[in-house]
């Protein structure tokens, strides 16, 4: 494993072909990944909690539609986009009419200036060639008052993940903070993270799970365990191992001062 210390790193209890296998489109609703199925949910809530109902918000990267459904009964107006075409007809089919879905590139939105009032852009960044040509799309895209709900996995440092072909460059923690923070005035960060205790967290960084009888706790937290999950949370700071790094950025900054 190439990632740095801090990050995810289940290969000592993660080696059975169908925890390897990779996921790009990952569908709740029928997915036996339970631990995925639940970091996708815990996600979605924490976007949801940040949802008005008179917003009008452009999903970017809908994927199968799953969370399509559930953000379009929840603001005024949605718009989605998506890029592959496959998963563009499983979210249209869900949608069923309700809002407007749009195939195109994260990169080059093709929607007028300020159009949205909140833009969300979950697990999409670490896909694109350039991930800060989305950022000054989605700062196009946004009326001054809107917000950004931005997840990423977590990095430390950002660089490819070689265990996931399909994303292209995972941004690192800082680097990402300072782009968003060139377009927006206020950039609120949280982190998707396993609770641990401090001889937990040496232990995954040390390697020695094993050695000293912890493997079976992370074991059972790839598998989805329920009692595992409880220790799964989002907060402002990282208290172990950090899944993803969620941005909410606000305060949007005139085009005159981010050009």
């Amino acid at each position: 494993m190439a990632r740095d210390a801090e990050t995810l790193d289940m290969t000592e209890v993660t080696k059975t072909p169908e925890r390897t296998t990779v996921v790009e489109r990952l569908d709740c609703e029928n997915s036996q990944d339970a631990l995925q199925v639940f970091l996708h949910q815990q996600r979605y809530d924490f976007t949801l909690g940040r949802i008005d109902p008179q917003d009008a918000v452009l999903e970017i990267g809908t994927g199968s539609g799953v969370f399509s459904t559930i953000l379009a009964r929840h603001c005024l107006s949605y718009t989605g986009l998506e890029f592959d075409t496959e998963a563009c007809d499983l979210t249209r089919a869900r949608l069923n009419g309700r809002g407007t879905l749009v195939q195109g590139d994260a990169q080059a939105l093709p929607f007028a200036s300020e159009s949205c009032s909140a833009a969300v852009c979950l697990e999409v960044l670490e896909h694109l060639p350039d991930y800060r040509k989305a950022v000054r799309e989605i700062h196009r895209c946004l009326r001054p008052e809107g917000r950004a709900i931005i997840s990423v996995p977590y990095r430390k440092h950002g660089g490819r993940n070689p265990l996931n072909p399909f994303h292209l460059y995972e941004p690192g923690e800082a680097e990402l903070i300072e782009v968003f923070r060139q377009f927006f005035g206020k950039v609120d960060v949280w982190y998707q993270y396993f609770e641990e205790t401090p001889v937990m967290t040496a232990a995954r960084i040390l390697r020695l799970r094993r050695v000293l009888g912890l493997a079976s706790v992370y074991r059972s937290l790839a598998f989805g365990d329920p009692s595992a999950l409880k220790s799964v949370k989002i907060g402002n700071r990282g208290k172990g191992m950090n899944f993803t790094l969620l941005l909410v950025a606000s305060d949007r900054k005139p085009a005159s001062v981010t050009t």
